[in-house]
């Protein structure tokens, strides 16, 4: 795919947003799923986790369903987004789900919530991402308020297709980056 329509480094994250979804549009992210996938599998720090948060996709985003592997007992966990404001809360991926107003699946009102702390993989969705580790969001900030409570031991991946992967985003001080990239190419860490 050619990226060569991206903003420049400097543009405004409004701009590079509107790049994102317009690129999202053009190609079917999907079929990325089973490498992406396929790559953590492998991943040693995956293959080590004991508190694994995965995201549960928008139709835009790669579909990590089949990395929730029963036989590591119930190491999953996925975010509860509130319904306007808040916080992202964290639950034990279980069943019943419920589907959130804007069509995403997550964790039942009546799941207990957990410690983000406890976490040591985060797997991270995001729009775009740059070599240095920094995500860019939708905007509303409930990942980056998320990530302050984490443990600064958890080790943090932004899961992409090469094509979101730029060489500079506007990186803002409440940004936290992400320490590993995982794409269709496989994880890697990023430069800072």
């Amino acid at each position: 795919m050619n990226i060569s329509s991206a903003p420049h480094g400097s543009a405004p994250k409004s701009e590079w947003r509107y790049w994102a979804r317009d690129l999202r549009s053009q190609i079917d992210i999907g079929t990325y799923s089973e490498a992406v996938i396929s790559g953590l599998r492998d991943w040693e720090p995956f293959k080590s986790s004991t508190a694994t948060l995965i995201y549960l996709p928008l139709p835009e985003e790669l579909d990590l369903w089949p990395l929730v592997d029963r036989s590591r007992g119930g190491n999953f966990y996925a975010t509860r987004t509130p319904d306007k404001g808040g916080e992202l809360t964290v639950h034990r991926l279980e069943r019943p789900l419920q589907v959130h107003r804007l069509g995403f699946a997550q964790p039942h009102s009546s799941a207990p919530k957990v410690d983000p702390a406890v976490l040591d993989v985060l797997l991270l969705p995001g729009l775009a991402f740059d070599l240095w580790g920094t995500r860019l969001g939708r905007g509303a900030g409930y990942f980056d308020r998320l990530l302050a409570s984490v443990s600064s031991t958890a080790t943090l991946v932004g899961v992409t297709v090469s094509d979101f992967v730029v060489d500079r985003l506007p990186r803002e001080s409440h940004d936290v980056p992400v320490c590993y990239l995982s794409t269709e190419e496989g994880v890697v860490k990023t430069l800072e």
